[in-house]
């Protein structure tokens, strides 16, 4: 009986561990939690006012675009600023899920493109369905039926989208810019610590071309600049694109959470949540 004793002894120190530890990732867990959804409101009193503020002097804001078939455009402006927040509940509680600014920026001018090769049509058509651009495309068929030619009258406005997300367990804060700086998409990833009032700032001074350093805020962009540095410095061939336009993706960070640690996390903050 002596070494059952033993062993039931072990089993239960075991077991204690177990439920300590569970208890100490559950502290983590709702602490991280806690901390993102204030900094996700931060963020949305600093956009909500933020926009009050662009609408009134965005008439005097312009921004350029290079659309592939056309050219350069100069005098686009940004107009109807507009902030929105997905929520979720939990024990009828809302929290912040994402939040949204979305604008667009507007010209005067005609946009026509002609294309008379097949391929390149096609080209073309996928490059304005992933810009989001709205158009319109006339083809022309030659004598054998065939679409040989064809006529893209695009729309003159460039909807622009930033989205706030979050993971909650990592406490992080993820930003996604899709064609402010181009047509392109901008993907940042920051720690929640790392969002403030001067970050926000730079970000405002971002939107309106004003010098900022926004883009290389964060520790992770930090990271990214110095791998694309190395990169230089050894001159692989791999280092094909400016690292003022392309930032680390979330899925490319190697401490990224894979989805099944975050299985249980609502479950957890809310049995945490409903002690309040």
């Amino acid at each position: 009986m002596a070494f059952l004793d033993e062993l039931k002894k072990e089993a239960q120190a075991l077991q204690e561990l177990e439920q300590n530890l569970t208890q100490a990732r559950a502290q983590e867990v709702t602490q991280s939690f806690l901390l993102v959804q204030s900094r996700l409101k931060m963020i949305r009193l600093y956009l909500q006012e933020l926009v009050k503020h662009l609408n009134t002097i965005a008439a005097n804001l312009t921004r350029s675009y290079y659309i592939d078939g056309f050219g350069t455009i100069d005098d686009f402006r940004p107009e109807r600023f507009v902030v929105n927040t997905d929520r979720f509940s939990i024990n009828e509680k809302e929290f912040i899920k994402t939040i949204y600014l979305r604008f667009a920026c507007k010209t005067d001018q005609e946009i026509v493109i002609n294309k008379n090769v097949p391929s390149m049509i096609e080209m073309q058509r996928q490059y304005l369905w992933q810009a989001n651009l709205k158009f319109q495309c006339t083809d022309f068929k030659n004598e054998k039926g065939v679409v040989d030619r064809a006529t893209f009258n695009v729309a003159n406005e460039i909807p622009v989208h930033i989205k706030f997300g979050a993971d909650f367990e990592q406490a992080k804060i993820f930003l996604s810019i899709k064609n402010f700086n181009g047509l392109t998409v901008n993907e940042f990833t920051y720690d929640a610590d790392e969002i403030d009032e001067k970050m926000l700032d730079e970000f405002a001074k971002y939107l309106v071309g004003k010098p900022s350093s926004f883009m290389e805020l964060g520790r992770y962009q930090q990271e990214l600049k110095q791998k694309v540095s190395a990169r230089r410095m050894s001159a692989e061939p791999a280092y094909a694109k400016n690292v003022a336009e392309h930032t680390a993706r979330p899925s490319e960070t190697s401490d990224a959470p894979p989805a099944e640690r975050r299985k249980g996390l609502f479950g957890t903050l809310k049995s945490l949540l409903s002690k309040d």
